[in-house]
């Protein structure tokens, strides 16, 4: 089996400018998933915004179930090798990743490009499938661990021929 591509989604505490990445998720050459929420950095902290546009989410569930950006950011780099990224094309992921290395003065190793080019479907018809999918199993189209499962999972559909 031929390794599946590497797909990275974030969330965010705010998409306005004060905002800075609370979770993120990605998957693995083997299509294994990966996610956490992340600890925010002091200096995220001193100049944005504490108030998150999910209820459900709170500064303190950040400080006590995340894990620091370093540790993030290491882990990211153990598990992708890879030249590119792919993101569904309807965030601002590239922005959370660079804030996220940016807190350690790093550089990012990879590019992004939207998960859609990989195949040869227009963009809403790959957003069409993405969005079916995770309605039929009643998930959160927001939470990062629904889209990189269902970007792994429409890469699947779509090179096996069942779409």
């Amino acid at each position: 089996m031929n390794p599946y591509p590497i797909f990275i989604d974030f969330e965010c505490s705010s998409p306005d400018e004060d905002g800075f990445p609370i979770a993120v998720c990605w998957s693995t050459p083997d299509g294994q998933v990966k996610s956490t929420l992340i600890t925010p950095e002091d200096d995220w902290l001193d100049s944005h915004s504490h108030q998150f546009d999910d209820a459900a989410i709170d500064i303190d569930d950040l400080m006590l179930h995340g894990v620091s950006a370093l540790e993030v950011i290491r882990e990211l780099q153990g598990d992708i090798d890879s030249d590119i990224v792919y993101v569904d094309g309807s965030g601002e992921d590239e922005h959370w990743l660079d804030m996220l290395f940016d807190s350690y003065q790093m550089n990012v190793q990879f590019a992004f490009e939207p998960a859609a080019s990989l195949y040869e479907i227009s963009f809403e018809h790959w957003q069409d499938l993405r969005g079916e999918w995770v309605a039929e199993r009643g998930m959160d189209p927001y939470q990062s661990e629904a889209n990189v499962l269902s970007m792994l999972h429409v890469h699947q559909a779509l090179t096996e021929g069942r779409t």
